[in-house]
């Protein structure tokens, strides 16, 4: 994809009524609840939205996100790649009361007053795509379990080597 501008800040429903598409980049760097979840905040998402109004005259907007970000694998604690994609498909409305009213098929983007932060709208889809938890394949990834497994099995080694019950234990059966 090209690395075409968009907008900051959109007008939704505007965009719906006009049945006008965006595509372009979005830098991970201006994301900062994304951010959180992340090892670094390196990385571009790929945005591609068509708004429209559908027969029942329903404002939407769908598309498709795309990125690749940094996260904490949860087995080795290292940095590492996660692909992340996400399609999307939102109903446009005005009140938690017409969000109610959408059909399934449609997640709600309640707005409320134009114009929106387009980077939240990426930013909240992107947050829900990411995986709860991140982790290696098993090649090239030594999990803390097995260090921690192996450290306890040496520590208990020793412990059994030298106990000090071991001689009361030896008096035991001799008596």
């Amino acid at each position: 994809m090209q690395d075409q501008h968009l907008p900051t800040q959109i007008a939704p429903f505007k965009l719906a009524r006009q049945g006008q598409a965006l595509q372009g980049i979005v830098g991970v760097d201006g994301l900062e609840r994304l951010a959180t979840l992340l090892s670094d905040n390196n990385g571009r998402i790929e945005v591609s939205l068509q708004f429209g109004k559908n027969q029942q005259g329903i404002n939407f907007v769908r598309g498709h996100l795309s990125a690749e970000v940094n996260m904490i694998c949860q087995r080795c604690m290292k940095p590492m790649p996660v692909r992340v994609k996400a399609d999307i498909s939102l109903g446009i409305v005005s009140s938690d009361e017409r969000a109610a009213q959408l059909p399934e098929e449609f997640e709600a983007l309640i707005v409320e007053e134009e114009p929106v932060a387009l980077a939240r709208i990426v930013e909240d889809e992107l947050i829900l795509a990411l995986p709860i938890v991140a982790l290696h394949e098993n090649q090239g990834c030594e999990p803390v379990l097995k260090k921690l497994q192996a450290e306890a099995s040496k520590i208990e080694q020793a412990e059994q080597k030298t106990n000090p019950f071991a001689a009361l234990s030896d008096l035991k059966q001799q008596h």
